[in-house]
């Protein structure tokens, strides 16, 4: 193991999406990525020729065992606050419902210079922080997230997914907020393409990051026609939407 080279990591539990979808990540953070780094993927069924990606002079890929134990969907992402698992160094964590369309190199530069331990998205739609794209410089502060999930400190509440957990355990000084033009929203952004395409397509043009949340993701905006209650049907006066930056999404998710 390279002491304090760049770790990227992601997390492929389950069947929700294919492993595709995963080699499309590690392809993706190559092509924007150019400082040497390793690409972990953490599973639950840990066999590398599950996840072969395009070779990248600056990318090594790892495949490690999450050892999830009764971690199920969202909260295997927990696991990764726990520093006998991941290590002390920093690391930055990218869900694969991510289109990544230009260079990281200043969300790299972000993460790096915050005095917090744990940079995340602010959520577009709730006062809350968004898990999908993380900086976690491990620390006393974040290892008390996975602290508390592991001894149910908690577990009298309800928590629909684990960045509720999350803001629910971190320590309020100790989080930050990427810029919001780092990352944006496809939903946001084809909302206001509604009504105004031009600042829409300025948002798109500056953000490095593309978050699918919800539905459409991508691969329903490529090929609506074969999901059309997530396209067509909610919509369905409004070709339009079915198809919004099909381009762009075909042009950087492979």
């Amino acid at each position: 193991m390279k002491s304090h080279q760049l770790q990227i990591v992601t997390v492929q539990l389950g069947n929700r999406y294919p492993d595709t979808w995963t080699i499309r990540l590690a392809n993706m953070v190559a092509r924007n990525l150019q400082e040497d780094h390793r690409f972990i993927i953490y599973t639950d069924k840990p066999d590398s020729r599950r996840f072969k990606t395009a070779a990248s002079p600056n990318q090594s890929v790892e495949v490690r065992d999450l050892e999830p134990g009764k971690l199920q969907g969202f909260f295997g992402k927990l696991r990764l606050f726990d520093q006998c698992l991941t290590g002390p160094e920093p690391f930055l964590f990218l869900d694969n419902t991510l289109v990544i369309r230009s260079s990281m190199s200043r969300l790299i530069e972000i993460g790096r210079s915050n005095t917090q331990h744990l940079t995340g998205v602010r959520d577009w739609n709730y006062p809350i922080l968004n898990s999908s794209v993380m900086w976690i410089k491990p620390n006393r502060d974040t290892q008390d997230v996975w602290d508390a999930w592991h001894s149910g400190r908690h577990q009298d509440e309800s928590f629909s997914g684990d960045q509720n957990f999350i803001i629910r355990t971190i320590n309020p000084e100790e989080l930050e907020y990427w810029p919001d033009e780092q990352i944006c929203s496809y939903k946001k952004l084809r909302k206001l393409a509604a009504r105004n395409p031009i600042e829409a397509k300025k948002k798109m043009e500056r953000c490095s990051i593309i978050k699918f949340h919800g539905h459409p993701k991508p691969n329903e905006v490529i090929r609506p026609w074969r999901h059309p209650a997530h396209t067509i049907l909610r919509a369905p006066l409004k070709p339009r939407t079915w198809w919004y930056l099909k381009e762009e999404i075909q042009n950087h998710w492979h």
